[in-house]
Parts: structure tokens; C-alpha cells; sequence
């Protein structure tokens, strides 16, 4: 039995409860927390970490590639049936972060959702 993480909205610190888990959470949450290339078992699994880039449509797109990259082994896996990441620039309020939005649907439908936010220049 897989036991829940809770994340904290806006961000990606997490921590585990007693709850069981039933969904793809768990596996969503960790593909985007943990380092890519710091995982012994696989150096390819992981979220590519940038250093803090400027606030610009290409760096938000490859920002959204890298969250995709991070998320493709639930796909190739089947474990999922889509994939959606979207990255949003609020020039008007904040300057200094992008939002993400990252939806995975399960292959039952049911939908894993994450909002969180990435610091930019």
C-alpha cells in the first residue's frame, strides 16, 4: 500500500501522512521533486533544475518541456493517458515567478492536479 503525500499548494514541499494513496499523486509529486540525475536507480528520472532564468515566453516554454520530459515515463509506463502542462507568465502581478499548472489524467479518468509556482528573473 502507497501512502499519501500531501503537497502544500504553491509549492512543491511535501510530506507523507497515514492516508492511503489511490492515485497517481504520489508518483506526479515525485517526478517533479526529486533532482533529475540524483535518483541512483535511474538518472533520467526527475525534474531538470535551471538555474533561475529570466522571465521570457522561450524560457517558459522550455520550462514546460521540462516538466513534460519529467512526467513522460507515466505515459511511456501506462500509467497515464495524458499529460498537460501549462505555463502561464503574469508579467502584471509578478515579475519573478511563472504559475504551473500540471494536470495528469489517469487511465480510469480520473484527474491529478498541481498548481504551483516557479521562480524566474
Amino acid at each position: 500500500m502507497d501512502y499519501a503525500i500531501t503537497i502544500a499548494q504553491g509549492s512543491l514541499a511535501g510530506a507523507m501522512t497515514w492516508d492511503e494513496c489511490g492515485d497517481l499523486a504520489n508518483n506526479v509529486y515525485l517526478s517533479l521533486a526529486v533532482e533529475k540525475g540524483s535518483w541512483f536507480h535511474n538518472p533520467d528520472f526527475g525534474l531538470r533544475r535551471r538555474e533561475r532564468m529570466k522571465n521570457t515566453e522561450q524560457n517558459a516554454a522550455l520550462i514546460r518541456h521540462d516538466y513534460l520530459e519529467a512526467l513522460q515515463w507515466l505515459l511511456d509506463t501506462g500509467k497515464a493517458k495524458e499529460v498537460r502542462v501549462n505555463v502561464r507568465r503574469d508579467r502584471a502581478i509578478d515579475l519573478g515567478r511563472l504559475l504551473i499548472d500540471v494536470e495528469v489524467r489517469q487511465t480510469n479518468d480520473r484527474a491529478v492536479a498541481f498548481t504551483f509556482f516557479q521562480e524566474v528573473a
